[in-house]
């Protein structure tokens, strides 16, 4: 399947743009073939310094100088995870994501949605980084920054448009196929997308069309026996 990857990001804030831009940046930098997680955390770390440094004091984040020597630290543990290489990649050749940094972005996608957020902001994606547990969480461990203190921590200054909050997901199953697949919806289906997600939450319904491929029908209804 191809990526839309102009309507995959459609739901993302100028500053998760710009953090995406960073990261592909970075992979180009260090040489990487894909777009990986440790990639998103240094675009995180260039874009939105204010949200890094909010680390934990006293049990609750304080925030800290842009330059401050923790920054400072994390910074270059995260680049000490890139393999030595003298190699760049040209910015212009088109660079993939690494499967774990879809699995990020899926999860970014997932903290948005239980939040009631419509957008994605560089906050859900330090959120879909802990959950992705790539090999920079344990730099954002050792700062003290943690999954549930983020999610803890309001969104101070953030201008969100919000839907109801969603019934959170059972975390025991495997929903990034699912969340990948809805960020990669182009933009002009979105809105069926929507209609069929609906009627799937629903309860009971049944659709028919054309397809490509031809004619189709579906249905389902959950208290069939």
């Amino acid at each position: 399947m191809t990526i839309d990857r102009a309507a995959m990001f459609e739901r993302y804030t100028e500053k998760a743009r710009r953090v995406i831009f960073f990261a592909r940046y970075e992979a180009s930098q260090h040489g990487l073939a894909e777009i990986d997680t440790q990639c998103l955390l240094l675009g995180i770390l260039r874009e939105d310094k204010d949200l890094i440094a909010r680390l934990p004091a006293a049990g609750e984040f304080q925030p800290l100088p842009a330059g401050s020597e923790e920054l400072a630290r994390l910074s270059a543990e995260v680049e000490a995870l890139f393999p030595a290489t003298n190699q760049e990649i040209a910015t212009h050749v088109d660079m993939p994501l690494s499967a774990a940094a879809k699995q990020a972005l899926a999860c970014a996608a997932e903290e948005a949605w239980q939040l009631g957020h419509k957008s994605i902001d560089p906050r859900h994606l330090l959120l879909g980084l802990l959950r992705a547990n790539g090999p920079e969480t344990k730099c954002l461990l050792a700062q003290g920054i943690e999954l549930e203190k983020v999610r803890a921590e309001p969104f101070r200054g953030v201008n969100l448009d919000k839907h109801e909050p969603r019934q959170a997901l059972d975390p025991a199953r495997d929903y990034t196929g699912l969340f990948w697949t809805l960020l990669s919806i182009p933009a002009e289906r979105q809105e069926a997308a929507a209609t069929l997600l609906e009627g799937l939450a629903s309860g009971k319904f049944e659709v028919t069309g054309t397809s490509r491929n031809g004619p189709f029908h579906f249905s389902f209804d959950d208290k069939a026996e």
